[in-house]
């Protein structure tokens, strides 16, 4: 301690002020608001507001209230609709200041009351009684404050890109209008639509049950870059104790995305858990920053306060580790900490359908203030601990905080009144030292304030507001009294013998007062023109201001120190002032008279220079990386770096280095080129004769193509405008993934639904980069994503410039599967496949052109590129060179290349290849010919022999075919055998398979094409005659369809030149030719496939929905008419009384009784009842292997021995006239009590038909005049369209809007190019388009028709109205009605006539008005969609045709050759006058073949 001289008599030329107290025309005060620019005093009460003078002097006043209100109606109150409102007191719940706002407005007060649900109004900061700002009218939004005096309200003011909000904490309140969330973000002035205060598309805590929580908040406070809120709540997911929380948001978060809490505890001995904050102050404690909280022990499981109190102190440091780890650990590790028990650590709180993820490790750094994709709001599970500081017995109600010295002074008000001065050590603990009585009639309230000069203390309680010296150093007369109560304010001067305002309980020598300048000095570098601040720490830095204000040199440079920085004896923070030179020195400071004190750090005076900057140019929007490049760059502090283009701010990035800086520029209205500046604290250095020019945002107008694969890397051609103004364009994709989450049951039992919280799936974000080719053009690659995931957004980033990639072109960018592909040598991937040089690389795959193209494949065997020939969905055909290449591994063999396929970022090793270098064979071409020719037109009847050696039951796609094609081969007499030659036949066709492919095909064709055509030449070669060779010739053929398909495009080459000269629309139009029904069943053939794996499904499904809507309404049994249906002629418009009953089915199997509940109407006709107890019964199994209806037979059960055989048709049918119905449940008075027995018995016949007795169920068919029927169809047709009354149209109606999507299914389906089409389509189209380029036919309408006249119409309309060409299932009259509108919709769909609808207009096409315009772009754009994309080469159509070839032909060619022997002159005749036949002598060949297999005379 400091020697005390009794000698020596205390000096007391100076006290500090004395303690004043006013009360405020007795009213109930609730808040106190200090403000920091004029010292005002500004006072919340109860229906009123004061404005005090520093030293509590009235200045203004005005009235808050009272109002007339309800807490149960909404302003503005209305007595009349509002009878329980009354004159209602408004207690003051918010008071806060704001600053002039970005649009020059002037400084106010806010003010929010309970009353008219809490809204604000603004004042004026000069006289409190006039009214800035007040809502007359105001909306759900602009409720702020709780309307119940006894919840809390705290809120705090931010900016935010020059916005001024309000972050305001309102706790729960049982009356008013319920959803008003905990934490809110409000506007301080009216933005666009949103009213001032409105939390309108702003951020919010949203919370399921807030009564459940029940948030108390005690105190918000803005701290650095973030804002917090203190508050108890219910720990909901544990004991549901109350407990103290903070939660953190950054200051610059407007969508609350970085929201997260943390418990705090604060235990003391005897196991007082001290859980519930009372009040809270930040100050500093240790030189760091503190969160200083009076707690206080709670009353069991409730939120109400007991006396027993503590001080508990929170390093703001330690705080923000916890929030930060809670932020890591539920970003990137699922919430779970680091134990072996897999303990969520981290979770989402507040019942909100969001989850931790598993994000990269890096995120929390790169997203420190959250995102779209971050979980939110997040909970640490692991408190902050912290230890009582001091304790006390009475609550404690009120916390300030004040550093004098370096030293932490806690001021704490309680409930008595008191206010209790705590000196805290450096060990945490507190030392009570001082008690000062405020009001012994009233608590402290919890606004507890010092002055800006920290001197005096501002304290409120109910009735009045009293200032307070924080120290009453006068007080000590002496030495000892003064050093013995340990005041930190006060110490005694031995030389001057009086007590002086400041702190040293060791080490004080008044005697040695030279300064210590012994912690730091920052920054150690400024511009020569000065005006940055320097920060100088260290000890014996003075008593007061006057001691320094004129004693700092830096470098011999004079620097002005700032009142308002100074801290007594341990800071000093100055301005420099500027330098005539380049300088370096030390920091001297000296106090008063005493000794200079000189830093250990030298300062430097810098002329910091800009030399250049990369790139010099950038669009309009901003966001362009500027990187500065110059030198002496970090002089002065970071913050008083600051970065110009031209007026605007170029934000600068982290990272500044000495001889380089990296910003981003900002919006710029026009394009200009304009001057790049850095300003270092007020000195301003420009780049010289460099501008950076502000262009043209890019544009983009195209994106292709527009999927891509999950492995990514897919080029994505961008075209478009001003594309090289941007720097690094990326491609951009959000995508989300399911995992696994956190599920917890809740405690409260008003939830339903298992009361299991679910949560959302995980948000990514991934890049790719993309390269500028020019203005007009860039190519980016897909960033890879992973399999299984859901595409949420895919855009391209241009700095500041973001384009979605489905505004684009109006479709979304998706991702495909990957494509496999398999090993070259799949039985031994280890050995090499061997390869002859000349020939192509054949790769098996799958989903080879989902999302690829075979120009974007790179293929390569060794060193060398393999020329890729052709891709299609599962094989890949390259070329290698025709010398093998060397390897690229020195492991490898050398003689062993690897072939390597890229596609975008993948990469298949397939294998090894080693090249076959033995002798080839030399047959020359003439003697292959030779060979070729001498046999080859038997080939047909060869086939007949040779496959009854290897005949095999006919695959599923024969049957298929068979049910599409007109000709039925089993109607035909094929029990007629040719004579058996086959020893000479076979050993002919071995010799001839054994000829040139291109020979043999040469000569099939040009047989099978003189062939038929002199068959269609003969006048008794009927209609049916056609569609049986063409059958004949698709089943002869079917094992070579390659060959099939040349002689078809030859046939039809012939058939355009024909149609060219007369009317080429009408081509393909009926099926009149054979080349035609050939086209049929070679759309039926290469379609299978594509109708299998993908228009299957939905198909059956529409199938499955047509029977079960039409089913579920009466359906007349003779009529077919139905309630159910989409064709006006099948409507069933009488007025039926039906219900649906559940009859309990018992089926006999055998020994077993088996019960059965199945659906019926009480109309049904017992065989309709016989038909859904089938479908039941015999769910998924096909039509064709379950019994008939007439099979059954119906006994149905009632009591005991009751029982009835049921049928249609027996001695109880009614019988009115020459007219007898049909029996029915209805008839029977069958319910759904009783039993249905289904037996297997053969049901007796009652007797013969009844003459003359027409029969009928729901209606009876009416006796309509015959029409001509030439007529009959077209004045039905107008009759239906002119007389169907709206109500049946309605029925209609809901009919269609029940089927629509199924209807859509379909037609996506066969319509969609989402995925590629099938290559017999692309190849036929291709084909089409040529042959009219050949024939100069440019009328696109033309081979428009063509195309729909080959495949929609010739092939799906077929496939629409009989889907049991497809299924094995039984398509009833009344179903068939409904498919045959939907395909007349397709056809009309196809059409390329305008779609018209007027009042004659058939019912089908005003059903569908709005969809055919719709499913007419869906044609053109499939059609369009095939004609520019790459045509299907003819490689790809043999792969195809090859997997498909194999079919039982014996039967075929054997009726085949029927034709010939019929035809046998006439064919011979075509056959020697052909030119090219008498080159091949096809003649003569076909006179070998008939004699040998019918020794018919020939004339060799």
């Amino acid at each position: 301690f400091i020697h005390c001289d009794p000698l020596v008599r205390p000096f007391t030329s100076s006290s500090s002020s004395p303690q004043i107290s006013t009360s405020l025309h007795d009213s109930r005060l609730n808040h106190l608001l200090l403000d920091p620019t004029s010292s005002s005093i500004y006072v919340g009460a109860v229906n009123a507001l004061y404005h005090l003078s520093p030293d509590l002097q009235l200045l203004s006043w005005g009235k808050t209230g009272p109002k007339l209100d309800s807490p149960d109606c909404l302003p503005p109150i209305d007595p009349l609709d509002c009878t329980q409102a009354k004159y209602t007191d408004n207690t003051n719940k918010l008071l806060l200041l704001e600053e002039q706002d970005a649009g020059g407005g002037p400084r106010s007060l806010i003010v929010c009351g309970t009353v008219l649900q809490g809204i604000c109004e603004k004042r004026s900061l000069r006289n409190v009684s006039e009214v800035l700002y007040q809502t007359a009218n105001p909306v759900d939004t602009q409720y702020v404050a709780a309307n119940d005096p006894r919840v809390s309200t705290v809120g705090v003011i931010v900016e935010q890109k020059g916005v001024g909000l309000m972050l305001v904490g309102r706790g729960y309140t049982s009356k008013g209008p319920g959803g008003i969330p905990p934490i809110t973000a409000r506007r301080l002035a009216p933005h666009l639509s949103a009213p001032a205060f409105s939390h309108e598309e702003l951020g919010k805590l949203v919370v399921g049950s807030y009564s459940e929580y029940n948030n108390q908040f005690v105190k918000a406070l803005h701290h650095d870059k973030h804002i917090y809120f203190l508050f108890s709540r219910r720990n909901v997911w544990g004991n549901r104790e109350y407990r103290t929380y903070v939660s953190r948001l950054c200051a610059g978060d407007p969508s609350f995305y970085s929201y997260v809490e943390v418990p705090l505890e604060c235990n003391g001995g005897n196991n007082l858990v001290y859980n519930l904050a009372q009040s809270a102050a930040l100050g500093n404690h240790r030189g760091e920053p503190a969160l200083f909280v009076a707690m206080s022990v709670g009353q069991a499981s409730t939120p109400t306060p007991t006396s027993r109190s503590a001080l508990c102190v929170y390093s703001m440091k330690d705080l923000n580790q916890a929030l930060k780890k809670a932020q890591l650990l539920c970003y990137t590790q699922e919430g779970k900490g680091t134990g072996t028990n897999d303990a969520y650590d981290a979770y989402i709180e507040y019942e909100v359908s969001s989850r931790c993820l598993k994000l990269p490790s890096d995120s929390v750094d790169e997203y420190p203030c959250g995102g779209e994709h971050t979980p939110s709001p997040i909970a640490s599970a692991l408190p902050l601990h912290a230890t009582p500081a001091i304790t006390r017995t009475t609550q404690v109600t009120a916390v300030a905080v004040a550093t004098e010295a370096g030293h932490t002074i806690a001021f704490l008000g309680d409930k008595s009144g008191q206010l209790h001065k705590v000196f805290l050590h450096a060990n945490g603990t507190g030392a009570l030292y001082d008690s000062v009585e405020v009001d012994g009639q009233s608590p402290v309230n919890a606004d507890l304030l010092l002055d800006s000069s920290g001197r005096n203390i501002y304290a409120l309680t109910e009735r009045k507001v009293t200032r307070l010296p924080v120290a009453q150093c006068e007080r000590h007369l002496d030495c000892y009294s003064c050093l013995s109560v340990r005041d930190p304010y006060c110490g005694w001067c031995s030389l001057e013998g009086r007590w002086a305002s400041s702190f040293r309980f060791t080490n004080l020598k008044l005697r040695q007062r030279h300064s210590f300048i012994n912690k730091s000095v920052h920054p150690l570098t400024g511009p020569l023109e000065g005006g940055i601040l320097l920060t100088i720490r260290g000890s014996n830095l003075g008593q007061h201001y006057q001691d320094i204000q004129a004693g700092v040199t830096v470098a011999g440079v004079t620097c002005r120190p700032l009142p308002e920085a100074y801290l007594i004896s341990t800071q000093i923070v100055c301005e420099l002032q500027p330098a005539a030179q380049v300088t370096a020195g030390s920091v001297v400071v000296t106090v008063g008279d005493s000794e200079s004190g000189h830093s250990p750090q030298t300062f430097t005076y810098q002329d910091p220079q800009l030399t250049r900057i990369v790139p010099n140019k950038g669009p309009m929007a901003g966001g362009t990386r500027i990187t500065v490049h110059g030198s002496q760059l970090l002089t002065g502090q970071g913050t008083d770096l600051r970065a110009f283009v031209g007026s605007q701010p170029c934000h600068i990035m982290d990272g500044v280095s000495d001889t380089q800086l990296v910003c981003r520029t900002s919006h710029s209205n026009q394009t200009a080129g304009v001057s790049v500046r850095v300003l270092f604290g007020r000195a301003e250095r420009t780049v010289h004769n460099v501008v950076f020019r502000y262009l043209e945002d890019p544009v983009i107008t195209d994106a292709t193509p527009a999927e891509s694969f999950y492995g990514g890397g897919r080029n994505i051609t961008v075209t478009g405008q001003n594309l090289d103004v941007v720097q690094q364009p990326m491609m951009s994709i959000l995508f989300e993934m399911a995992g696994n989450g956190l599920v917890r049951k809740r405690r409260y039992s008003h939830v339903s639904l298992n009361c299991i919280i679910s949560l959302s799936l995980s948000v990514f974000q991934r890049k790719g980069q993309c390269v500028s080719f020019s203005s007009e053009q860039m190519s980016c690659q897909s960033p890879p994503v992973p399999r299984g995931c859901r595409v949420v957004r895919v855009w391209f980033e241009m700095d500041n410039v973001h384009v979605d990639f489905e505004s684009i072109k109006g479709t979304p960018f998706t991702y495909q599967p990957d494509p496999e592909l398999y090993q070259l040598n799949r039985e031994d991937p280890g050995n090499p496949i061997r390869f002859k040089p000349g020939g192509v690389l054949a790769v098996e795959g799958k989903g080879l052109t989902q999302a690829m193209s075979k120009e974007e494949v790179a293929a390569w065997l060794g060193d060398k590129e393999c020329d890729v020939k052709t891709l299609d969905e599962t094989h890949l055909y390259c070329e290698p060179p025709e010398e093998q290449p060397l390897s690229l591994d020195h492991l490898e063999l050398p003689t062993h290349p690897k072939y390597i396929v890229v596609m975008g970022k993948l990469e298949f090793n397939l294998g090894t290849v080693q090249y076959d270098l033995g002798n080839h064979s030399a047959m020359p071409l003439e003697a292959q010919v030779g060979l070729a020719a001498s046999a080859a037109v038997v080939v047909l009847i060869v086939l007949v022999i040779i496959l009854m050696y290897r005949y095999r039951n006919t695959l599923n796609i024969s049957t298929f075919i068979c049910s599409l094609s007109e000709g039925k081969l089993h109607d035909r007499d094929s029990n007629q055998r040719s004579p058996d030659h086959s020893g000479s036949f076979l050993d002919f066709f071995l010799e001839l398979t054994h000829s040139a492919p291109n020979v043999r095909f040469l000569i099939l064709c040009m047989f099978c094409v003189q062939f038929i055509h002199t068959l269609e030449e003969q006048q008794n070669f009927s209609q049916r005659d056609r569609g049986y060779v063409a059958s004949l010739l698709t089943m002869a053929l079917h094992d070579k369809l390659e060959y099939f398909t040349d002689v078809m495009k030859t046939l039809l080459g012939d058939l355009v030149q024909q149609y060219v000269a007369k009317n080429p629309k009408l081509m393909l139009r009926r099926t009149e030719t054979v080349v035609e029904k050939m086209l049929t069943n070679w759309m039926s053939i290469c379609l299978y496939s594509f109708l299998k794996e993908v228009a299957g499904e939905p198909l059956y499904m529409l199938y499955r929905a047509i029977k079960y809507q039409v089913d579920k309404g009466p359906v007349d049994a003779v009529t077919g008419k139905a309630k159910r249906t989409l064709n006006d002629s099948h409507l069933l418009r009488e007025d039926i009384d039906y219900c649906s009953i559940t009859l309990t089915v018992l089926v006999k199997s055998g020994m077993e009784v088996q019960p059965c509940p199945v659906k019926v109407l009480d109309t049904d006709t017992i065989t309709q009842v016989k038909d859904k107890i089938l479908d039941q019964i015999y769910k998924g199994a096909p039509f064709s292997q379950r019994p008939s209806a007439d099979s059954l037979d119906l006994e149905w059960r009632s009591g005991q021995a009751g029982h009835l055989t049921l049928s249609d048709d027996d001695v109880t049918a009614i019988v009115q006239g020459h007219w007898k119905r049909l029996n029915t449940l209805q008839h029977y008075k069958v319910s759904g009590l009783c039993f249905i027995v289904v037996t297997t018995e053969t049901p007796m016949l009652e007797g013969g038909e009844d003459e003359g007795l027409r029969l009928w169920h729901l209606i009876k068919s009416s006796e309509e005049p015959e029409i001509p029927k030439h007529r009959k169809s077209s004045m039905r047709e107008r009759e239906r369209a002119k007389a169907i009354p709206e109500i049946y149209l309605t029925r209609l109606l809901s009919m269609k809007g029940t089927l629509q999507k199924f209807v859509d299914d379909v037609f996506v389906a066969i319509l969609s190019t989402k995925r590629p089409p099938p290559i017999a389509v692309r190849f036929f189209f291709d084909f089409l388009d040529d042959m009219a380029e050949k024939h100069g036919i440019d009328d696109p309408e033309t081979v428009h028709i063509w195309k729909t006249n080959s495949l929609p119409l010739r092939f799906w309309v077929n496939i629409l109205k009989n889907p049991q060409f497809v299924f094995d299932v039984q398509v009833m009259d009344s179903v068939d009605a409904v498919l045959s509108v939907i395909a007349q919709t397709f056809i009309d769909s196809c059409t390329t006539s305008e779609h018209k609808v007027g009042r004659d207009s058939p019912v089908n096409k005003l059903l569908y008005a709005r969809e055919i315009p719709r499913y007419k772009q869906l044609v053109e754009r499939y059609y369009s969609d095939i004609h520019s994309a790459a045509s299907g080469c003819y490689q790809e159509m043999n792969s195809m045709l090859t997997e498909l070839s194999g079919m039982n032909s014996l039967v075929a060619l054997h009726e085949l050759y029927k034709y010939i022997n019929k035809y046998y002159d006439q064919i011979i005749m075509a056959l020697e006058e052909d030119a090219a036949g008498q080159k091949m002598q096809l003649a003569y060949r076909l006179q070998q073949v008939a004699a040998l297999v019918e020794n018919k005379v020939t004339d060799l």
